[in-house]
């Protein structure tokens, strides 16, 4: 009982301390253009509020990803939560909710995470937590297996 009181009062005192700081999807068009003028891939996580692995890939893996310079150059990393009707813009720069949008991709078990390119084409995707220890290199594989299809793609000019 007194560990959840101290629990309280951190949060009280750190609001943010329990949230994982992982940028919501809002437009994907705008962020298709960068990852077109960066040749990087996007990743797309996809949680369920209540999901105890998702909350714990948020913290150990993807919150430090979004922190590292190092995966700044590599990626775009948006969140999608998949029972919110908050609007965002797909790739077509088309109005949807982050409910339509996971629909969209097929995405029904938590969490999953996808690398797509600048058109939302799928290149690589993790389903679930396979393995928690080999999590991190797991996803920084899909990483650079993406990044290596986009830049086999063709290149067109717009």
């Amino acid at each position: 009982m007194l560990r959840f009181y101290l629990f309280l009062i951190t949060l009280a005192i750190f609001p943010n301390f329990a949230t994982a700081d992982l940028p919501l999807a809002k437009n994907f068009f705008a962020d298709a253009q960068q990852a077109r003028k960066n040749k990087s891939p996007i990743l797309i996580m996809f949680s369920i509020p209540d999901c105890e692995y998702c909350q714990k890939i948020k913290e150990d893996v993807i919150s430090p990803m979004v922190q590292l310079k190092e995966y700044q150059d590599k990626i775009i990393i948006r969140h999608i939560e998949e029972q919110s009707f908050d609007k965002i813009y797909d790739f077509y720069n088309v109005a949807t909710s982050h409910n339509k949008f996971a629909f969209k991709y097929a995405v029904n078990f938590f969490p999953t995470v996808i690398l797509v390119d600048n058109y939302g084409t799928e290149l690589e995707k993790i389903i679930g937590v396979p393995s928690e220890e080999y999590y991190w290199a797991d996803l920084d594989r899909a990483i650079k297996q993406a990044s290596k299809k986009i830049q086999q793609q063709p290149k067109t000019p717009l």
